[in-house]
């Protein structure tokens, strides 16, 4: 069968320090490109689509997400994603390795901090005010002028402060008006959460191996997940492991039998079961949908 491409910054850019940034058509008209970005392909970056004009849709994990003028969309490294045939979409595309945002003497933190990539905790979308808008375009459009002129003197470091800058704004803007804490201490269980899945989610589904590696019950390990994603531990972990599976099932030839080994499922009838549960239809349906 088929995969789903990787694709990497550098086969996106001509320089080398780990950032780009482009207008729509530069980056969907580009001949060099060695795949179809209409089709689900996986990023090995981090991206921001901000959109000037136009509606339409962009899809991310299998999932689509309506767009409009003042649109930012939020990419998270190795989220698969494709574009929309909208070629009269007015749009900057910003393109960046977390290397480049930890420029400096210490690495910034700011990737950390940021909700912006947090695909499991909010929507990738984040609706820029009319107020703010002139902005941050102003913003992506310097960048723009500086990415294409000459190589010059402070150019990377120019570029970096202004990528934090426009970061920081879009994140006041999606944390504008809502009163969550995310240096809470909930919050700061929630994000261990998080990382023990990426680390065990394919060897260990139950919600009891969590609480104990975060030394607290189940019970309290609910109450987080209820108050900060509004699920249960147990249909999170779901949650995260279907994804997973998705981006296996489109990103490898695996079969579907050796797809579900890897995720934990002995028996192939267990893993179709527990898949079509999930998502109302079998693996191998999944597969022909791409």
């Amino acid at each position: 069968m088929q995969t789903i491409p990787s694709v990497e910054l550098g086969s996106l850019q001509e320089k080398p320090f780990g950032f780009r940034i482009a207008n729509n058509r530069e980056i969907l008209l580009n001949d060099n490109l060695d795949h179809n970005p209409f089709r689900p392909h996986r990023i090995h970056f981090y991206a921001v689509l901000f959109v000037l004009e136009g509606e339409g849709y962009h899809y991310i994990d299998f999932k689509k997400y309506a767009y409009q003028p003042g649109s930012m969309i939020f990419i998270s490294k190795e989220q698969v994603h494709a574009f929309e045939k909208n070629l009269e979409r007015d749009a900057y595309f910003l393109l960046f390795r977390e290397e480049f945002l930890a420029r400096g003497g210490e690495q910034s933190k700011l990737l950390q901090h940021l909700s912006l990539y947090n695909y499991h905790l909010y929507p990738p979308v984040v609706q820029v005010p009319e107020a703010q808008l002139g902005l941050l375009q102003l913003l992506a459009g310097k960048m723009l002028q500086e990415f294409n002129a000459e190589d010059d003197y402070l150019k990377v470091e120019l570029l970096h402060a202004a990528l934090e800058i426009f970061l920081c704004l879009a994140e006041r803007m999606r944390k504008e008006g809502k009163a969550t804490d995310t240096d809470s201490p909930q919050h700061r269980t929630y994000f261990q959460f998080q990382e023990l899945l990426k680390a065990h989610i394919f060897n260990n589904r139950q919600v009891s191996f969590y609480a104990d590696q975060l030394s607290m019950s189940t019970k309290t390990l609910n109450r987080i997940t209820q108050q900060i994603v509004g699920q249960t531990a147990k249909n999170y972990i779901h949650d995260v492991l279907i994804i997973e599976i998705k981006r296996l099932l489109m990103n490898t030839s695996l079969s579907v039998k050796e797809i579900g080994y890897r995720s934990g499922f002995e028996e192939t009838t267990n893993f179709v079961k527990y898949f079509k549960k999930q998502t109302e239809m079998t693996p191998s349906e999944f597969r022909e949908q791409y």
